[in-house]
């Protein structure tokens, strides 16, 4: 068949029911394509719980494993998931919308990965940087940008990238990530001699002593009588090594006096000290009374200072000299090599090539597509919108607000200006950049999860028009539990789409089983709806549709009740079907004879519905139309008639326990009857099991419906369809014991 996707299997974990590891001989397997145009598109309409989003997950992949697999045919061409045939579009929950924590309102074609990665990426910087400089500072001492080791680093870069780390700096936002981890993979860690590790330890913790020491040694090397001092003490060496000399073994000069010239060239080389600059000598002095000397000195540096100062001996202050330098520069390399291994023990490398392979694969738009969403998105939106390219990835967008960027200049921006935009303007862009990146995506079908999910009633057919709009040459598949999308979708192009609904239930009918053109015009129209009701539909004859008058009669009271009270009918209709409408009433009514009334159609037999009958219904059998002629009225026929059931049994229970819930006479609502039954304040000493209790019942789904929406808009498809139907029977359930316990407790 054209148009036709069919599934051979669809399996994620063990989520999706087992018909569909082998799904190809399943009468369910097919969705086709209305094809319009170019365009062809399908909605698959599934209660919330039924696996829509496990569905989208599905075809997202593009490997197969064990877990996680599918294969399909669309027009005799096998598709797999290494085919890569399916742009998905997340529902709001996991779409590409930026919440606030970002600089910018940007948006990409992965933007939520895109951020994911970056805020993964910037954790992890954050978390090594505090790491490293809590190193630095315990076991190096630097805390400060112009600290000692800091300056005496041969790598100003890293040093620059360490004062921009270090607290005191606060620069940390301002390092380009990309750049830094790009810097320092392209260093390799230094090889380090072996070093004594008292020597390090007295080095890092008397910094500014050995700084000193360091400086005035190269200074006192700039002396010009430096080189005299060891001319003398070149010639002492000798002079002593020949005490019996006469004759001078150097000049061959007669009659010397050995102690004589050793005397005086001693004295020359005391005089070279005395004349020493008075600030040199002065940080001599301060060197050996250093008070740290005291407690230990492994490079002797006491003893070497103070023997240049009595005797002038350079070459011993030299060799400290060395000694030092050789060391701060060892300290500096265990620095550096800290600095390039921050990251080691990090899944940096993972998180950050995904990242760059994210930011090289961003699509690029066209000026001429940046008009069109600029203008869908002005006509929707308040304030003016600008687009420009974000700074940071050319082919992402930036928007910006009357001139002015959404949020404040730096991720995590604690002065951030409040946001300009309503929640429902902003899922309304982020969603409205999604459709027109999927409409330029290379891939042929595009998924669309839930679109509408969280959007108010402004902005639904908007979004409608949008998919139409921007997907009109490409071939959709629409998952939604909302069937206003469906009436949105056909008011916008009327006949655009065919219909199935999605079943994922153990012992159900599974797969996409396809909604007729009957039951779409029922969901989209009340007059066609109204119509079939009233057997007037040649097409389609009540008594062939009905499976059990009965039981389709009890499940149509409350819609009854809700479209006489919109018809205003003159007998009292609205009131006799009140009086079976609550747990607390007595009342019973031919239900029969209030439909032909309504509708002009007679089923030929008398149908009394009593509070009791109600009460006793049994919930495991609810045959009300044909499933498969009509499986939405059916499912939300039956649904209705469960809710109606629940709420009768509430009610009666909870005003035959506690008869201060109601007063007599009173028309009391469901939750007005919890709140009384439960009223309690901290003093009972039953708080806890009261509140427990309110809560239970006030949360319940089948509960929170008071059917009034019947008197509204007449769906009465939504919301009593809203549910699947495995938690719907635990819900069922889970009421029936709470109350069962409630009463146990209360007679005991």
């Amino acid at each position: 068949m054209p148009n036709v996707l069919s599934f051979n299997n669809l399996k994620y974990q063990d989520i999706l029911e087992p018909e569909f590891d082998d799904f190809s001989m399943s009468s369910h397997n097919n969705l086709e394509f209305k094809i319009m145009g170019q365009c062809g598109m399908v909605v698959v309409y599934a209660p919330n719980g039924m696996g829509k989003t496990t569905l989208s997950n599905v075809l997202k992949i593009e490997n197969s494993s064990q877990a996680v697999d599918f294969s399909a045919v669309y027009n005799d061409v096998p598709i797999t998931p290494e085919d890569k045939r399916f742009h998905i579009i997340g529902d709001q929950s996991t779409r590409n919308i930026i919440h606030g924590n970002t600089s910018d309102y940007l948006i990409g074609e992965d933007i939520r990965r895109e951020y994911e990665l970056r805020k993964i990426i910037e954790d992890i910087f954050n978390s090594c940087f505090v790491v490293f400089t809590k190193t630095l500072k315990e076991k190096y001492r630097i805390t400060k940008r112009d600290d000692y080791f800091l300056s005496s680093m041969n790598n100003q870069v890293i040093a620059n990238y360490i004062r921009d780390i270090i607290p005191t700096r606060n620069r940390r936002s301002e390092i380009d990530r990309i750049e830094f981890v790009h810097y320092i993979k392209s260093l390799s860690v230094e090889n380090i001699p072996e070093i004594v590790e008292e020597k390090t330890i007295f080095i890092v913790e008397n910094q500014q002593l050995i700084k000193d020491v360091l400086a005035i040694t190269a200074e006192i090397e700039q002396v010009g009588e430096i080189q005299e001092i060891e001319q003398n003490d070149d010639a002492i060496k000798i002079l002593n090594k020949y005490p019996s000399q006469t004759v001078c073994v150097v000049c061959d000069a007669q009659n010397i006096s050995i102690d004589e010239l050793t005397h005086r060239k001693t004295v020359n080389r005391n005089r070279i000290y005395t004349n020493l600059p008075t600030r040199i000598k002065e940080v001599l002095d301060n060197i050996i009374n250093n008070s740290s000397l005291q407690y230990g000195d492994p490079f002797s540096i006491h003893a070497r200072v103070s023997d240049f100062i009595s005797t002038g001996d350079y070459p011993f202050l030299q060799i400290l000299q060395n000694e030092l330098s050789e060391y701060v520069n060892s300290t500096l390399k265990n620095i550096t090599n800290l600095f390039l291994q921050i990251f080691d023990e990090t899944s940096l490398d993972t998180h950050f090539t995904e990242y760059e392979n994210l930011l090289n694969r961003q699509p690029m738009l066209d000026n001429e597509e940046l008009m069109l969403i600029n203008e869908v998105v002005n006509e929707n939106i308040g304030p003016e919108i600008t687009i420009i390219r974000d700074e940071r990835n050319g082919k992402n967008f930036r928007l910006l607000l009357d001139g002015e960027a959404f949020l404040g200049d730096d991720v995590g921006d604690k002065n951030q200006k409040p946001l300009k935009l309503s929640t429902g303007e902003r899922n309304f862009i982020s969603l409205a950049f999604e459709l027109l990146l999927a409409r330029h995506s290379d891939k042929e079908f595009v998924v669309l999860d839930d679109p509408i999910s969280s959007f108010d009633s402004i902005y639904k057919n908007k979004i409608a028009y949008c998919i139409i709009k921007f997907l009109e040459k490409k071939k959709c598949i629409i998952l939604t539990h909302n069937l206003e999308l469906v009436r949105l979708l056909e008011f916008q192009n009327s006949g655009c789409f065919n219909l199935y609904m999605f079943n994922n239930t153990n012992g159900g009918v599974n797969g996409f089983v396809r909604v007729n053109d009957l039951e779409k015009k029922i969901l989209n129209n009340l007059h066609d709806l109204i119509k079939l009701f009233r057997n007037g539909d040649p097409s389609t004859q009540l008594c062939d549709v009905v499976i059990d008058i009965r039981i389709f009669l009890m499940a149509m009271i409350p819609f009854l009740r809700g479209y006489a009270h919109i018809i205003c009918t003159e007998n009292d209709i609205y009131s006799s079907l009140s009086s079976i409408m609550h747990g607390y009433e007595n009342g019973s009514v031919d239900v029969n004879q209030i439909y032909q009334n309504l509708f002009g159609y007679d089923f030929g037999e008398e149908c009394v519905v009593s509070v009791q009958d109600i009460l006793d219904f049994d919930c495991t059998n609810v045959r009300t139309v044909d499933p498969v002629r009509l499986p939405l009225l059916s499912e939300t026929l039956k649904q209705t008639l469960l809710y109606y059931h629940l709420r009768m049994c509430v009610e009666s229970t909870l005003v035959e326990l506690f008869p201060a819930s109601r007063r007599h006479d009173e028309d009391a609502m469901l939750g007005q009857i919890i709140q009384k039954a439960f009223k309690c304040d901290r003093t009972d000493p039953n708080f806890d099991s009261k509140l427990q209790y309110r809560v239970f019942f006030t949360s319940r789904k089948t509960l929170l419906n008071e059917f009034n929406h019947f008197e509204g808009n007449m769906n009465i498809f939504q919301p009593a369809i809203d549910i699947e139907d495995n938690a719907l029977q635990r819900e069922v359930d889970a009421i029936h014991e709470k109350l069962a316990l409630l009463r146990i407790e209360l007679n005991s």
